[in-house]
């Protein structure tokens, strides 16, 4: 046997992720935890924001869900990592904490293709949203998949027009260039 173990290709028709874009920790208070990362460890700008999904765009464990986030983006190298805290509303991150406390929830991919497309090959593998968010525009937004037992940490796609928003936070040297005023 060779001194490095053997190699395998899987091969490309079997991939359904595409490109990694980001990493997502649970935590309780994410202004907190950003100022942590930022003193402790030179982590940032982080560009802090809140998002109110009504029931008509919401998801949760198959039946509309009404919640507000609040989310903190910073960017190192070409990967962003994301910290959510949940304001109001029942989504999946509560669950997570009472599971595990804080920690990486899950892990993002750009999807291929449209939302609802994307939802169909995953659900063609056997694999079902947990939740999901839809933007304005349907085509348009993201879903963790139930894929912790599997693999485990939960996978996210994400179903944005070209040069969107993690194009633009994965390509911004600041966090004031495509995202506005930090």
């Amino acid at each position: 046997m060779h001194p490095l173990g053997v190699n395998k290709i899987i091969p490309a028709a079997q991939v359904m992720l595409g490109d990694p874009t980001h990493v997502c920790l649970v935590v309780r208070d994410v202004e907190r935890t950003a100022t942590a990362y930022a003193h402790t460890l030179g982590f940032g700008p982080w560009l802090v924001r809140e998002i109110e999904t009504a029931e008509s765009h919401g998801v949760v464990q198959g039946k509309p869900a009404a919640y507000r986030l609040k989310f903190a983006y910073c960017r190192r190298g070409a990967l962003a990592y994301e910290l959510v805290e949940t304001v109001s509303g029942h989504p999946i991150y509560q669950d997570f904490l009472a599971a595990h406390g804080e920690g990486l929830h899950h892990v993002g991919f750009r999807g291929a293709g449209a939302l609802d497309d994307e939802l169909a090959r995953w659900a063609a593998a056997g694999i079902e949203p947990l939740m999901v968010n839809r933007r304005d525009d349907p085509r348009y937004g993201w879903a963790y998949l139930d894929t912790h037992g599997r693999f485990g940490c939960i996978l996210e796609i994400v179903c944005d027009p070209a040069l969107g928003w993690w194009e633009s936070l994965a390509l911004a040297t600041d966090l004031r260039g495509p995202l506005g005023k930090v």
